[in-house]
């Protein structure tokens, strides 16, 4: 008989999705990173951060967490943390936001410029501005011009910024042209910050050749921040919140020693540290869904699905 690690009364766990409002449809199990996403959205002065995290560690999540809460979609957020301990009004914002992770490379650049072309044009289309097809940051500039003046100030969430970097590596070719393009696209961004309410831009390396980097000086990296130690991945606590009733009753079922088990996922899965200035230590998210998906199999799931492709190579 097989036997999976949560009851037939658990949510499904699912390491794929990374929809927030997909996961809050009540039949997806969520856990709750809402104390941060207030954190940084309380803050109007300190409004531009940076975050750096492994691949498949829940940055994508978190974006999609952010997406939602500045449309100001009060009712995914009903019980958690944000919504229930907080004072945070959920005003609504025009959002643009961008996931950087599938841009091609193939050719000598033309697909990679249309398709930065196509993500732009799609978030005005969203938002109900009609750009024309320029070169992506003139339409970006477009965008943000016409979409703060008839709606007010945007929030900006770009996912995976170093995606298009890594992925062309061993094509010096399509370098200057990758980078000149980006470069012109970050400027805008710092050229018309009064009129970002918001920004967020998460990656895996952070690649100081980039004027986002160079030229914004006010935006704060918080990837070694201290309160920002456990935005992605579980802690203890919550593993323990989320999962604890799974791991009983599997325990119960195979004869287990409870305590045994806890203590072979904790030395298997835990153990990531975010910041040199906290003891906070998470499991990695998409080890655990497939741990508990997979009949409680110790097994190396990250090694697997999160390795990027341009480490393998180089």
């Amino acid at each position: 008989m097989e036997h999976y690690c949560y009851t037939e009364d658990m949510k499904t766990i699912t390491t794929s999705q990374s929809s927030f409002e997909l996961l809050m449809d009540g039949e997806t199990l969520y856990v709750d990173k809402t104390m941060y996403a207030y954190r940084l959205a309380r803050n109007r002065n300190r409004n531009f951060y940076f975050l750096s995290r492994p691949r498949r560690f829940g940055k994508s999540l978190f974006c999609s967490t952010l997406h939602s809460l500045f449309e100001g979609r009060k009712e995914l957020f009903k019980g958690l943390y944000i919504e229930r301990e907080t004072d945070y009004d959920f005003q609504p914002y025009p959002v643009i936001h961008f996931d950087f992770s599938s841009f091609d490379f193939t050719d000598d650049g033309t697909s990679f410029l249309r398709a930065f072309n196509f993500a732009i044009w799609y978030e005005g289309k969203r938002n109900g501005i009609e750009l024309e097809k320029k070169k992506p940051a003139e339409m970006l500039e477009d965008l943000i011009i016409k979409l703060s003046d008839e709606k007010g100030k945007v929030v900006i969430l770009i996912d995976e910024f170093d995606s298009p970097f890594t992925s062309m590596i061993g094509q010096s070719k399509l370098v200057e042209l990758v980078r000149n393009t980006f470069n012109s696209f970050y400027k805008v961004i710092k050229k018309h910050s009064t009129r970002i309410r918001f920004f967020f831009i998460t990656g895996v390396v952070k690649l100081a050749n980039l004027s986002i980097f160079s030229a914004m000086n006010n935006l704060i990296d918080i990837s070694m921040d201290p309160g920002f130690a456990a935005i992605c991945g579980y802690t203890e606590d919550e593993l323990d919140e989320y999962f604890g009733e799974g791991i009983d009753e599997y325990a119960e079922e195979n004869n287990a020693d409870r305590d045994m088990l806890r203590k072979q996922i904790r030395d298997y899965y835990d153990g990531y540290r975010f910041s040199p200035d906290s003891e906070e230590k998470v499991y990695n998210p998409v080890s655990i869904g497939y741990f508990f998906n997979s009949s409680c199999r110790f097994r190396n799931y990250w090694d697997m699905t999160g390795v990027p492709t341009f480490a393998v190579e180089l």
